[in-house]
């Protein structure tokens, strides 16, 4: 590890807030991927129900008006979108990859009180991993992405555990995203590496367009790849390890 810090979504250094978190759960049906915490970000408050400063609704501002990395917020296919953000957070880390190392992977699950009120429209909030410098496969130096190239959003194909929904409602209780909201499984996204080099990765969030219906995102279990070959960027649903 060079170097780690909370910043906005444009890279400029911040601290840590009510927007940033680390978790030993996501209420009850959600567990740790590796290790005995996780990270949190948010638009609003990375926060449980139980947990001090809680929000206690679906908006709650922090960061305000941010500016954007260059080419987001990125529209999905059919669904335009505004252009400007709000509450941006972010953690960023420079990194020295192993000399044996092919690449890395790390796990993620994103929650939105946008959906499904707000499904294709312009309000999306977005989540981002932004790699420098870019590996083949990302877009505008992202990598978490579904397999049609649209970004972490309601709109993302592996939006899935909801009412109704495939994986059903379990892993929204207990989180604040309980009524009328929704969110992807975990995920696994991957990405290749040179040994040796220096990597920066800038994990962020924001609510695109507004201040309102916040949204969550969970990282863990960053690992490196060093046997088997070497990756390609992708994104794919796995396991809950509970």
């Amino acid at each position: 590890m060079i170097a780690a810090g909370y910043v906005r979504a444009d890279g400029v250094p911040t601290s840590a807030s009510l927007a940033t978190g680390i978790l030993d759960n996501f209420g009850p049906n959600v567990a740790v991927q590796g290790g005995e915490r996780m990270l949190a970000l948010s638009s609003g408050y990375a926060r449980r129900p139980t947990d001090p400063n809680y929000c206690g609704g679906i908006s709650c501002s922090v960061a305000g008006i941010g500016t954007p990395p260059p080419g987001f917020p990125q529209d999905t296919a059919g669904c335009s979108g505004l252009t400007n953000i709000n509450d941006d957070a972010a953690l960023q880390v420079a990194i020295r990859t192993p000399k044996n190392a092919t690449g890395y992977s790390f796990n993620f699950k994103f929650y939105s009180q946008e959906y499904p009120e707000w499904v294709c429209t312009s309000f999306n909030d977005q989540f981002i991993s932004l790699v420098a410098p870019p590996p083949m496969g990302s877009i505008n130096g992202n990598i978490s992405f579904d397999s049609a190239n649209n970004p972490v959003s309601v709109n993302v194909a592996f939006f899935d555990v909801c009412p109704g929904c495939p994986a059903g409602e379990a892993e929204l209780l207990g989180t604040g995203f309980d009524y009328d909201a929704g969110a992807t499984s975990w995920l696994k996204t991957t990405a290749p590496v040179t040994g040796g080099d220096e990597v920066t990765i800038r994990w962020a969030i924001w609510d695109t367009g507004d201040t309102g219906w916040d949204s969550t995102v969970l990282v863990d279990n960053f690992q490196w790849v060093a046997t088997g070959g070497t990756p390609s960027v992708g994104t794919e649903p796995i396991p809950d390890p509970k």
